[in-house]
């Protein structure tokens, strides 16, 4: 079993340049699995083990996430969006908050069969929720009985339960970024179907199969979950900082024309 801890949700963040191999090790982020219960396809990112755990190699994983940093910049610098999914308990807190920071879409409740391949009828859904919300901001919420007020607001709760974090959403992202990718392998699945790319914090008893950027980490540590969700935050927010607005432009004035005067012969 691996080593989590309780993390306030005031604790100081660090950027991805004060992060080095102390802060990793502070984090718990080198806490695998216990060694009978890894998945060989990790062999590669296991430095060693030490009491009947699997110790993750961290050097990798800071290498990883830096290149990591780099491609979600850069494909947030072109318009891109990066869909952050954590619904396993020790993640949800932080996942909202990283998403929220960053202004990106996010599940943490319980991901929908379908939610990528069958996007449409999601848009559908998140509009209809849309629209009761708007209806009971209205002056109409003031006529309804107490009854029917009681009826939407349930069906408020029941479609926030799932689709609070897309309510911005009117197209697929163009990156997935996932918490614990044995819990989250329908997502993973739907997301390699329409070939959009992975970026997972991948444990050691972990398959890392359909993970195009496999972060090797604790995915139980909150602590864990929070500095590589808030790096993946920074690096949203720094790329949708550098996007280039078009300049408007300017019409050339107009030059009049001077009517020269006539030659009189």
């Amino acid at each position: 079993m691996t080593i989590s801890e309780d993390v306030t949700n005031d604790e100081k963040t660090l950027k991805l340049t004060e992060i080095g191999i102390k802060e990793l090790l502070d984090a718990g982020i080198h806490f695998g699995h216990e060694k009978t219960k890894w998945n060989p396809k990790m062999n590669t990112y296991i430095h060693s083990s030490r009491k009947g755990i699997h110790i993750i190699d961290i050097t990798q994983t800071l290498s990883i996430l830096n290149n990591v940093y780099k491609y979600v910049r850069n494909l947030t610098a072109k318009g891109g969006t990066v869909l952050m999914l954590g619904t396993k308990k020790q993640s949800q807190l932080t996942i909202k908050s990283a998403a929220e920071k960053s202004n990106s879409p996010y599940i943490v409740s319980r991901w929908l069969g379908g939610t990528l391949t069958n996007f449409e009828t999601i848009i559908k859904r998140i509009k209809h929720l849309n629209e009761l919300e708007n209806q009971q901001n209205s002056e109409q919420a003031t006529i309804r009985t107490k009854k029917e007020q009681t009826q939407i607001n349930k069906k408020i709760n029941r479609l926030n339960k799932f689709f609070e974090g897309l309510k911005k959403t009117n197209k697929l992202p163009d990156c997935l970024y996932v918490i614990d990718v044995k819990k989250e392998k329908i997502a993973i699945n739907e997301a390699n179907i329409l070939n959009i790319p992975v970026i997972g914090l991948v444990d050691s008893d972990s398959d890392p199969d359909g993970i195009d950027y496999i972060i090797p980490g604790n995915d139980d540590s909150i602590r864990s979950i929070k500095l590589i969700s808030n790096v993946i935050a920074d690096a949203i927010i720094e790329g949708k900082s550098l996007i280039k607005t078009p300049k408007p432009k300017v019409s050339a004035p107009v030059s009049k024309k001077i009517k020269q005067p006539e030659n009189k012969k």
